[in-house]
């Protein structure tokens, strides 16, 4: 794959990674599609061929689409390429390198096409492209997307694009997680259709080194997926070294501390059913189809199921760092935007619904609190006012005309750094002063913000590129306890998502519990259903008529 991935490099110019996803390639000429009387000639010798012969698809059903609509031409010319051809040209490459499979001979063959330039040549493409893309889009091929369009099917979508760029990229997703989490799906799909994985009964609590009638079960549970090598022996119930290690990692794959403690939350995700996995992954699936276009080369993500916060620099983690986000009541919303400006030892002007809910509990439980941690009361006029002053038993939600700024320091609940972007829910990146929060499994602590446990870390990181602000001068920054704001030398997108499921860089599959509730779940289509599903659904009586049920 790596020597097929390095002809698209050696091929023609047109062939070149584009930063973002061009509507058309300007150095070739766009004419409208004609006739190709000759495609299922082209077609028969294209399934005979080596290099294609390992596509998969219905050759003779492709050939009856093309006879069907007349033998139209829809990505070539006689001289070149139409639109939705041009856009063909521009995404395959970046698809591929994304990790979309296709064979590597194929690879070779596209690599080293030419625009057309008469008639014979433009069949000739005309059968390649054709045959690609019904073999590899991701309608066409299933199970996601629209049943209507699989197979040749899907060639219709792409013929009336009123954005052939967009209908493209739909069907060759370019974001690098896509194609990563679409390879696992044909197991779990397997897992479900061969009626899923042993349930494990309740237990309170199993530790590493007892005994309890319950292992068993969580063996045989964590050698169906892998977890656990089939090849272990074991001949009783205690919970042995082996199995430790198959349980850390199944914990680690779930969001859940790695102790090895069999408890509540270890055995809900165990006993998550394999039907419900294979939905996980094909709403996730259509999530990274939908908004994977978005996704710059080198971006920050922060994915709230995960909590966590990622730079992605081609497709690679360049720096991470645990993150806390909002609790279920004030939900991190998600969003895009650009980072321009670190701000080092940020004041915190406490939100509204903030200060006059929360603070002003503290304030009712410890008159002294706002002064301890550093806060300043201001009035609607701007004017510093007495915490002494203010009877906060008679303040609240609906009577709160005061203002509450926390300066610097080690109680700033901001910690030593604050990462702005615009956007219309007021969040932002930054550190906090509850660093004991993050060994919680569970992060889910702050207003809407997200928190970072490496504030100062990533704050360096993002102006690493910037000579005037190396990690020393950031240390000397944080240290003086000045408020300073330092703009990005290169500013850097932001966007906040919310995925339940991903294959990580190692290539585990991760799965994550729907925290928000966001997650709905489609029936599966009936090319996943097990066939006694099927066959069962057949069976079934007739409902009556409202007579018959009289």
């Amino acid at each position: 794959m790596a020597a097929a991935a390095n002809a698209w490099a050696e091929s023609a110019d047109r062939f070149a990674e584009p930063q973002t996803a061009p509507a058309a390639v300007p150095e070739l000429p766009v004419a409208a599609p004609s006739a190709v009387p000759n495609i299922a000639a082209e077609l028969d010798l294209l399934q005979r061929d080596p290099t294609t012969a390992g596509l998969k698809l219905d050759w003779n059903a492709l050939k009856e689409y093309y006879a069907a609509h007349g033998n139209n031409a829809i990505w070539t010319t006689t001289n070149g390429y139409t639109l939705v051809g041009q856009a063909w040209i521009v995404q395959i490459p970046r698809a591929v390198r994304a990790g979309m499979p296709m064979p590597e001979q194929t690879l070779f063959r596209v690599a080293g096409m030419t625009p057309p330039t008469d008639a014979a040549s433009q069949t000739r493409n005309e059968a390649l492209m054709s045959a690609v893309f019904v073999a590899s889009a991701v309608d066409a091929i299933g199970p996601l997307g629209s049943a209507k369009l699989r197979g040749a099917a899907v060639l219709d979508k792409v013929a009336a694009a009123k954005d052939p760029a967009e209908a493209i990229a739909q069907e060759w997703p370019v974001y690098y997680r896509f194609w990563s989490l679409y390879a696992k799906l044909p197991t779990y799909v397997g897992y479900y259709q061969a009626g899923g994985w042993p349930s494990v009964p309740k237990v309170d609590k199993v530790e590493p080194g007892q005994s309890n009638d319950v292992i068993p079960a969580v063996r045989a549970r964590l050698q169906y997926t892998g977890e656990l090598a089939q090849t272990t022996a074991f001949t009783d119930n205690v919970y042995d070294t082996d199995l430790l290690a198959a349980v850390a990692a199944f914990q680690r794959s779930h969001g859940l501390n790695d102790d090895g403690v069999i408890g509540g939350r270890t055995l809900e995700e165990l006993n998550v059913p394999a039907e419900k996995r294979v939905q996980m992954i094909l709403l996730n699936l259509d999530r990274m189809r939908e908004q994977g276009g978005k996704f710059e080369p080198r971006h920050l993500i922060v994915n709230i199921p995960s909590q966590e916060v990622k730079v992605i620099e081609d497709g690679k983690v360049a720096f991470m760092t645990k993150a806390i986000v909002g609790k279920i009541d004030r939900k991190t919303p998600t969003l895009d935007s650009v980072i321009k400006i670190a701000k080092f030892n940020p004041e915190w002007n406490a939100p509204h619904k903030i200060a006059s809910n929360d603070e002003v509990r503290r304030m009712r439980a410890d008159p002294s609190f706002l002064e301890t941690n550093g806060f300043t009361v201001y009035d609607g006029n701007g004017m510093e006012v007495s915490p002494s002053s203010i009877d906060w038993h008679e303040v609240g939600p609906g009577n709160f005309p005061y203002r509450l700024v926390q300066a610097p320091g080690p109680e700033n609940a901001l910690g030593p750094v604050k990462l702005d972007f615009p956007n219309k829910d007021a969040v932002y990146l930054h550190g906090t002063n509850q660093k004991g929060l993050f060994a919680k499994q569970d992060r889910y602590f702050s207003s809407g913000c997200m928190r970072m446990q490496q504030p100062i870390d990533m704050a360096a990181f993002l102006l690493s590129d910037d000579p005037e602000y190396q990690r020393d001068r950031v240390d000397q920054i944080v240290e003086s306890g000045k408020t300073v704001l330092v703009p990005l030398k290169t500013p850097m997108p932001v966007h906040v998502v919310y995925m339940t499921t991903w294959a990580d860089e190692d290539g585990v599959l991760q799965f994550r519990k729907d925290m928000y509730k966001y997650d709905r779940y489609a029936a599966l289509p009936n090319d996943l259903q097990p066939a006694a599903n099927l066959v069962a659904e057949t069976q079934q009586p007739a409902k009556p008529t409202k007579t018959e049920s009289k």
